[in-house]
């Protein structure tokens, strides 16, 4: 009997260890490809740092609905037009939280606590990604902006690139991608305050009700994005 219980208890041991093992593992994993992440993400931010970095005009866009939940509201970024060679090497950002925890901590995440990560991308990408891949639409809308709105928004950006802390904390429930886009332009444009837009399917109604949009594109598909992707409106379109 004491036999059958010292090997019961020996097995126990064995797979706690095994369990805990296993686990240890995972989450050493996530930790490097998260920081393989994290490096991937500050590459391509360096080159809004760079003193050269400048842009034409200034693009909403939004993106449609998706099939797994957290794309059901849709998405929304920035393109920064002209900040490219060619209009696939655009800059674009949109925001997320720099989920750095191998177990997602979702209080946190509703209330704040995580630290804010802008994320930039090239308009070519966001093409393949989105249209290509995922087969969402995306409508592009010009906010059109001054010298002064211009310059305030680069600031802006790479500030937070730099100290996101002063991004804010991120929260789903006060200062989430959506809040954090319209954070941006109003560091630009004090008219704008989106502090009442909760989700991505919200800003362009809003920036159109406060006539902060003056020209939109055609709808961008799987089936015409060769065509429409890269049009261009005359620069006077983009100025106030």
């Amino acid at each position: 009997m004491i036999h059958k219980l010292l090997l019961m208890t020996l097995i126990l041991l064995t797979s706690c260890f095994k369990d805990k093992s296993s686990e240890s593992v995972k989450a050493l994993k996530f930790e490097q490809e998260h920081q393989e992440y994290l490096d991937s993400v500050k590459s391509k931010s360096s080159e809004i740092l760079k003193e050269s970095f400048d842009f034409q005009g200034i693009e909403v866009v939004y993106v449609q609905a998706g099939e797994t939940y957290y794309q059901w509201l849709g998405h929304v970024l920035i393109r920064f037009v002209g900040s490219g060679k060619i209009p696939e090497e655009d800059y674009g950002v949109s925001f997320i939280a720099n989920f750095n925890d191998y177990n997602l901590d979702n209080l946190k995440a509703y209330y704040g606590g995580y630290t804010v990560l802008p994320i930039i991308d090239n308009w070519g990408n966001y093409l393949k990604d989105y249209v290509v891949k995922e087969k969402r639409y995306m409508d592009r809308y010009i906010f059109p902006v001054n010298e002064s709105v211009k310059n305030k928004i680069k600031e802006t950006l790479k500030d937070w690139i730099v100290n996101p802390e002063n991004a804010g904390t991120y929260s789903f429930r006060r200062n989430s991608c959506t809040a954090l886009l319209l954070k941006l332009l109003a560091a630009g444009d004090k008219e704008v305050d989106g502090a009442k837009i909760a989700f991505p399917v919200e800003v362009v109604p809003y920036l159109q009700s406060i006539g902060k949009i003056n020209h939109s594109y055609k709808r961008i598909t799987v089936d015409n994005y060769l065509d429409l992707a890269n049009q261009i409106v005359p620069r006077e379109k983009y100025e106030y």
